[in-house]
Order: structure tokens, then C-alpha cells, then sequence
């Protein structure tokens, strides 16, 4: 968080991910608005009807249109929070250094500077949590899917329960010091592990998607 190089190259792979992720969104909606814009609006429901014959039970779970909505959804909520989190990152790593340089000044124990540290520490994260979690949500309103919207709900009550509850942790690794801020853990879990799940249940619940 105080190393400067480390921080700016931090920046400069986020900057490199929005990009990749806004080009992969961007073209997939391109690629089904163009697939779609071929077939009559007349022809559609004639189309569907030969999927069924020809694809049987492999067919689409979702309509074109549905799945460019999906696209939509998470395009915004992905970019969109990657963003705001690359934005509260570089505001609180102003904070930390503000903190640091009065703990320093001030004579203050390392103590009280963990204590404020996990203490401030989720603020980061929970708004951005909160997106992501929306998002799954959404998405299983828009499928009427139910576990969908038990794991959001279940997400979001393990972190604020971290984030009031729980401490942060120091374990020592290969001889230095490493906190673990659990409130930060459940986040990076959900924004990684959590959404390549999220991506191989939809894909193999709902064909074609």
C-alpha cells in the first residue's frame, strides 16, 4: 500500500484489465446484435421452431435478446466496478500514507495503527461487494433463479459480519509479517473464484448462454 512502484504497477495491470474486459464484453455484444440482425422479426418464432427440431434439448435456454440483456448487466457492473475499486484504492492508499506520516509524528504504537487500519479497511470494499452481489442477484430475478439469489444474500452476510466481527490477523510467512483482512479476502474471493463459478453454473444450467 506505501510502496510506491508497487502501487503504480498495481494501477497499471487494473488499467490493462478494464480494457481486456470492456474489449471482450464490448465484441460479444457486437457478435450476437450482428447474429441477431439477420433474422426478420417475422422469422423469429419459424427459427425457433427449426432450433427445436434440429437441436433438440441442446437448444438455447435463453432468447438472443435475453442473453445480449445478460451482456449488458454484467459489462456495466464488471468495468463499472473494477473502476470504482481502482478509484477507492488510489483515495485510500491517501489515507494510509496520511495515517502513517501521523503515527510517525505522533509517536503512536503499531497497535493502534492495525486497529484503525482493519477498522477502515472494508470501506474499500463493500460498496464494490455490493455491485457485484447486485448483479448476481439481478441475474437470478432474471432467470428466476433461486440459489442465485441465496448466494448473493448469503455473501453479503458473511462480509458484513467479518467486517463488524472479525480482526484482522498477522501470520508470519517465510519471515515477514502478512495481515489478513478478512473482510478483504471474502471480496477477492467473490470477485475471482466466485465469478468463474458463477460462469460455469450459468453456462452449464442454461445452454447456450
Amino acid at each position: 500500500m506505501v510502496s510506491t512502484l508497487a502501487f503504480t504497477s498495481q494501477v497499471v495491470v487494473s488499467t490493462i484489465m478494464i480494457l481486456l474486459m470492456a474489449f471482450v464484453f464490448l465484441s460479444s455484444w457486437l457478435k450476437l446484435k450482428r447474429s441477431l440482425s439477420v433474422v426478420d422479426e417475422s422469422d423469429k418464432l419459424q427459427m425457433a421452431v427449426l432450433q427445436q427440431e434440429v437441436m433438440g434439448k441442446d437448444i438455447p435456454a435463453l432468447s438472443g435478446e435475453s442473453i445480449i440483456e445478460l451482456i449488458e448487466l454484467w459489462g456495466v457492473i464488471l468495468v463499472g466496478v473494477r473502476l470504482v475499486y481502482d478509484i477507492c484504492s488510489i483515495v485510500y492508499r491517501r489515507f494510509i500514507l496520511d495515517l502513517t506520516g501521523l503515527s510517525a509524528s505522533a509517536g503512536t504504537g503499531g497497535k493502534a495503527f492495525v486497529a484503525i487500519y482493519n477498522n477502515t479497511h472494508g470501506f474499500k470494499y463493500i460498496s464494490i461487494l455490493t455491485a457485484l452481489l447486485l448483479g448476481i442477484f439481478i441475474t437470478g430475478i432474471f432467470l428466476h433463479d433461486k440459489l442465485l439469489k441465496i448466494v448473493a444474500l448469503f455473501l453479503i452476510s458473511i462480509f458484513l459480519l467479518a467486517f463488524v466481527l472479525l480482526g484482522m490477523h498477522t501470520v508470519r510467512i517465510a519471515g515477514y509479517s502478512v495481515g489478513i483482512v478478512w473482510s478483504s479476502i471474502i471480496f477477492h474471493f467473490t470477485e475471482t473464484i466466485g465469478l468463474v463459478g458463477l460462469g460455469f453454473y450459468l453456462r452449464k444450467k442454461y445452454i447456450g448462454l
